[in-house]
């Protein structure tokens, strides 16, 4: 049996298959069905992690599909938000569109400068992906709250330059860098 084929690369692979479900619901207007789904493709994120390092399964190519998935889930989400609560922003709808853009912009210039999506995962981004995750989960179960929103996006947009940042300074692909210390550290010690 292939390493790749393993318990959290399958726990991945289900959000990946949640996404056509999670547009259906946002096109048409269910919004309980598309929350609830949404809640269990957002808990696999942290199972898949979880099962990886608890069971030394953490492989570069899982490494590579959890990007995948958490970028396919954050553009559902940003969908289904548009489809289904775009109307409770009022005033903030720009900074949405932003935090959208970064994620794509990350992905796309990784994408450009090393032919894969980027896969740094960052201690701020999953910091990141967790107040987002929270405020959608806000969002739909009680509403819009604007200074929740204005924390997520502030320490999105932190989270945005650090892995611009580094995705500027590397020579060569790399995954799993965790913060720019570490990767400062790293091409030190490598030399490059």
């Amino acid at each position: 049996m292939s390493k790749n084929f393993n318990l959290p690369n399958i726990i991945t692979s289900l959000r990946i298959l949640s996404v056509p479900f999670l547009i259906y619901f946002a096109l048409s207007g269910q919004e309980n069905e598309f929350f609830y789904l949404w809640i269990f493709s957002v808990s696999t994120d942290v199972l898949d992690g979880f099962v990886a390092r608890t069971f030394n399964l953490k492989t570069d190519f899982g490494a590579r599909l959890d990007s995948l998935a958490d970028l396919m889930i954050y553009v559902v989400t940003i969908f289904g938000i548009y489809q289904l609560k775009w109307n409770d922003f009022e005033q903030y709808k720009w900074a949405a569109v932003l935090i959208l853009f970064y994620f794509i912009f990350t992905d796309l210039f990784s994408w450009i400068k090393f032919g894969k999506i980027s896969s740094l995962h960052l201690y701020s981004w999953k910091i990141g992906g967790l107040l987002q995750s929270a405020f959608v989960f806000w969002l739909f179960y009680k509403g819009f709250d604007p200074l929740f929103f204005k924390i997520v996006f502030l320490w999105t947009s932190l989270a945005f330059l650090e892995n611009i940042s580094i995705q500027l300074m590397m020579k060569k692909y790399r995954t799993n860098v965790k913060h720019i210390f570490n990767f400062l550290k790293w091409r030190t010690k490598e030399n490059i």
